[in-house]
């Protein structure tokens, strides 16, 4: 991960004129709580994340959250959630996964659990069955599609073409024993964002902006664009992420359902 993007790095450092190191966090929870507390100038976040960390600074006196682009990748800057199944499961539709097993990455992944979650209620799965009510987390993207080929769980949530990501080397002819059921409605790419306030500036953050746009317009920079695997850069809004909050909501009836460990039983 720092080989990866030591490029970049070194790219934003040049011209911007002030030193950019990464830092990695566990979740995108800790993240937020750099954000919040102003330990970090520039955050690579989920959609989900950056709502969370765009609340979190709402009423800051000092820091404010500003989106400034998000990645191209694959010829958008859109992406979605796809549900994916062995071919042999008998399943066809999403109607069949009621009464399912289904793996999730976890509670703060777009693609991995949230998008996938709200298709499901959205296409007629109640949230109180078994499929959503005793969800399974199991951390990344590649053991989703993992658990769902060696038949652990009936269905997974992966971003689009994970199979392809994630199988490959002898796995590689695998990939056709999986296949996606449906796909979620699409939303924006993760933005990098902007923490201005404290030691960045406005100016500075406009310049960091037209670096990353600058990528894509110049093959010069494209073993830097190959090493984080993307195609380039654009403008990012933060009205682009407010639908967002719409899935949320819906989300957020499952977790309505879930039992209180601290209600007293009859």
């Amino acid at each position: 991960m720092y080989r990866d993007h030591q490029a970049l790095l070194d790219y934003l450092s040049a011209g911007v004129g002030e030193k950019f190191d990464l830092q990695l966090f566990a979740g995108y929870g800790d993240m937020v709580r750099a954000i919040r507390e102003g330990e970090i100038e520039l955050a690579w976040l989920g959609p989900l994340a950056y709502l969370d960390a765009e609340d979190a600074l709402a009423r800051h006196p000092k820091y404010k959250l500003e989106p400034i682009v998000k990645p191209k990748r694959h010829g958008n800057t859109y992406y979605a959630s796809e549900i994916i199944v062995r071919k042999d499961s008998g399943i066809d539709s999403v109607g069949q996964l009621a009464g399912k097993r289904m793996a999730f990455v976890d509670t703060q992944s777009t693609a991995g659990y949230l998008l996938a979650a709200a298709h499901l209620v959205q296409s007629g799965i109640p949230v109180n069955d078994p499929i959503l009510r005793d969800r399974h987390f199991v951390n990344q993207y590649g053991n989703v599609v993992l658990s769902v080929l060696f038949d652990r769980y009936d269905a997974g949530a992966v971003f689009e073409g994970a199979t392809a990501v994630f199988l490959k080397g002898r796995e590689k002819d695998r990939k056709a024993e999986l296949k996606v059921l449906t796909q979620s409605d699409s939303v924006p790419y993760e933005p990098i964002a902007a923490v201005v306030g404290g030691r960045l500036t406005d100016a500075q953050a406009a310049r960091i902006q037209q670096l990353f746009l600058a990528l894509s317009m110049d093959t010069t920079y494209a073993d830097i664009l190959k090493k984080i695997q993307v195609e380039g850069f654009v403008v990012s809004q933060a009205r682009e992420y407010e639908p967002i909050r719409r899935i949320v909501r819906i989300v957020n009836q499952i977790r309505d359902e879930e039992p209180d460990p601290h209600a007293i039983q009859p």
